[in-house]
């Protein structure tokens, strides 16, 4: 007899769920944030979000008399359904007179490879991509610099986003290891900000000054101090369920609408879990898509006791990784500025210590595996092996928790 529980997998791509089948021996707890089966909200619902901005005043009152409208829309490796949204904006934006050819879309890379036609389909809708300019962003190219912020990032900023007459931008609020939370002001930067600012931005955060996951942090308020030099004239933020849906939606001024829906994320991605487990789960959807988003797989560990696995248990991360190592110029190739194994980093010493890691995943190499993680790491690619590799290491009747989501945090 065997125990069927199905996670959320490959982002953007089917099949929507993996099947994980357990031996009916094991204690497997699987621990779902709060929010997990919320509903998507309605239509309506959305509109009326954009009809009463946080902090600002109405999109079609800010667009009067502007000429030229920038966008900023999150890129793949998150599951924003901007084609949800898009449609509303467009709606405030006529009452102001503002034509299809006056709006660019901006997609919000960062360091992160850019977005396809194929890409653009599926995330903006077919009707915007064959009705609206859309560019990539390039953190090497087409900048301008403002200065530098109060602690002294350089400002490096994407110069079809400052030419604009209004800047709006489109994002998720999930948790993030450096910025607390993804939305707001972070479209910004690392969205559309060059490589040096990317790169003073990240550095500090990822040796462990000023980040963390689910609250404020000090590299949000430089992000936001950034945002407040350069110019965001209205912010819409998504809360999303297990599936990717719309569960919550808070729009307005830019720092205002995020410390809303940073409220209602909190309780939303909180989640309950069993503590002393031998073998715990990281699903890392719907960050899944590139082996290089793998760190968030770590997320919860950061906000949770650590005593969630024994101090001589098991980790296993999974990612569909249907794109392989994925691409970020800044942090996950070799010779670039922040590229570093995690097997050297804070974050493994302080989570992982003398435990166990495997990871699973049928579309990457070992020598994939090892780019980002020591070698010490096991790679799966067939379930059933893995289980039986676990039931070795821990017997017959191992405790364990299976976590669906990357985007989860210990309530």
């Amino acid at each position: 007899m065997v125990k069927i529980f199905k996670v959320p997998w490959a982002a953007w791509r089917e099949p929507e769920y993996l099947e994980l089948k357990f031996p009916d021996s094991w204690d497997v707890s699987v621990c779902k944030m709060n929010g997990a089966d919320a509903p998507q909200i309605s239509d309506n619902e959305i509109k009326e979000s954009l009809l009463n901005p946080i902090g600002t005043p109405k999109l079609s009152e800010l667009a009067k008399g502007k000429e030229k409208v920038v966008i900023v829309v999150d890129d793949m490796t998150r599951t924003t359904p901007a084609n949800k949204i898009l449609p509303f904006v467009f709606e405030e934006l006529e009452k102001a007179s503002i034509a299809k050819d006056q709006i660019i879309i901006l997609l919000a890379l960062g360091a992160h490879k850019p977005m396809n036609r194929h890409d653009c389909i599926l995330k903006l809708g077919r009707e915007v991509v064959d009705t609206i300019c859309i560019e990539n962003h390039h953190p090497y190219e087409n900048l301008t610099n403002l200065g530098e912020s109060k602690i002294g990032t350089p400002i490096d900023v994407n110069s079809t986003y400052i030419s604009a007459d209004l800047r709006i931008s489109l994002g998720g609020v999930i948790p993030h290891p450096l910025a607390g939370f993804g939305g707001g002001a972070k479209i910004v930067l690392p969205g559309v900000c060059g490589i040096r600012t990317l790169e003073a931005n990240h550095s500090a955060g990822m040796r462990g000054i000023g980040a963390g996951v689910g609250r404020m942090t000090d590299i949000r308020k430089d992000i936001e101090n950034i945002a407040d030099r350069v110019g965001l004239d209205f912010s819409i933020n998504a809360i999303l369920n297990e599936r990717g849906d719309i569960a919550a939606l808070t729009a307005g001024h830019f720092r205002d609408a995020h410390r809303k829906a940073m409220e209602i994320a909190k309780e939303h991605y909180a989640t309950s879990y069993t503590l002393e487990n031998q073998i715990g789960f990281f699903n890392l959807y719907p960050e899944d898509s590139e082996l290089n988003q793998s760190i968030k797989g770590f997320n919860f560990l950061m906000t949770a006791p650590n005593k969630i696995i024994d101090r001589r248990g098991t980790i296993v991360l999974m990612s569909s990784s249907y794109e392989g190592r994925g691409y970020h110029s800044l942090v996950a190739e070799t010779g670039a500025k922040l590229y570093k194994n995690l097997g050297e980093s804070i974050l493994w010493s302080r989570f992982v210590h003398r435990r166990k890691v495997y990871f699973f995943s049928p579309n990457i190499s070992l020598s994939d595996l090892h780019h980002f993680f020591p070698k010490t790491v096991e790679l799966f690619d067939d379930w059933d092996e893995l289980i039986d590799e676990l039931g070795k290491v821990h017997g017959e009747f191992p405790k364990v928790a299976v976590f669906p989501c990357s985007i989860q945090m210990a309530g």
